[in-house]
């Protein structure tokens, strides 16, 4: 599948679940976090220890819209419009890297003043969640993953080039600048070594759809790379495992955070 098409199928179920609840446009629970180069959109809900939420490229906080209710009478949910997505905006000129998401985060925690953090990433956001526990892991606690890669052609050489090849057109057609530099994020990036896999403290568990557009060996390389992680392959699954299995997802994210 064409990443282009991979994206408005995601976008359609996207649309289904945030007609359910207001979540990502929340005036009562929405605040910004203004920074130098970016304007950062998050949500807040119920008590106790925090769990960041980090949705995937293009997306935006209405992607948990199916996990907020449950995982905030257990967890402070945080969730965040990563910048250039949903309501976050950017002003950088530098090419967008995860790295970059990652340090969003932690400027998010600071303003919380948080000493210890919890995420759960789907896609993009897993990947960011990665930098980070390689980045901050003073503040790390622990990391879910749904969908993650550790590399571009962990979605394969030919999705790769589907992207390259989108992103080409994009340019030609003279689409917005910020759609442009989504996409050729994930031609770019990220760049994970094994090393730096082979350093995260932090408790993980990665997680990935049976039909992931994720390839199966790469899900199990970053699993057998990170010390002491769990992997879940959820049977019969796509790459979009918060919204196809919400509800499982849920249990197994406050099973794993509380154990």
């Amino acid at each position: 599948m064409k990443i282009a098409g991979f994206i408005l199928m995601l976008s359609g179920l996207l649309i289904n679940a945030q007609t359910m609840v207001n979540f990502g446009n929340n005036q009562k629970s929405g605040h910004i976090l203004h920074l130098r180069d970016a304007d950062i959109y998050y949500e807040v809900y119920g008590k106790g220890e925090p769990l960041f939420l980090l949705h995937g490229n293009g997306g935006s906080i209405a992607a948990f819209t199916k996990e907020i209710p449950e995982l905030s009478k257990h967890f402070q949910v945080i969730a965040m419009d990563t910048r250039a997505q949903g309501k976050s905006t950017d002003t950088s000129t530098e090419p967008l890297t995860y790295r970059k998401f990652a340090d969003d985060v932690k400027a998010l925690a600071d303003e919380l003043k948080l000493k210890k953090i919890n995420i759960l990433g789907w896609s993009d956001g897993g990947n960011t969640a990665i930098e980070f526990a390689i980045k901050y892991p003073n503040i790390t606690n622990k990391i879910i993953t749904s969908g993650a890669n550790v590399f571009p052609n962990g979605v394969g050489e030919k999705m790769v080039e589907d992207m390259k090849n989108d992103v080409e057109k994009m340019k030609a057609e003279n689409k917005p600048e910020r759609e442009i530099r989504l996409l050729q994020l994930m031609v770019d990036e990220p760049k994970i070594t094994k090393e730096q896999l082979n350093n995260i403290k932090a408790k993980t568990f990665i997680i990935a759809g049976e039909n992931d557009l994720i390839l199966r060996s790469h899900t199990e390389y970053i699993a057998k790379e990170i010390p002491d992680s769990q992997m879940k392959i959820y049977k019969g699954a796509s790459h979009g495992v918060p919204i196809e299995r919400a509800e499982e997802l849920c249990k197994d994210v406050e099973e794993f955070l509380k154990n």
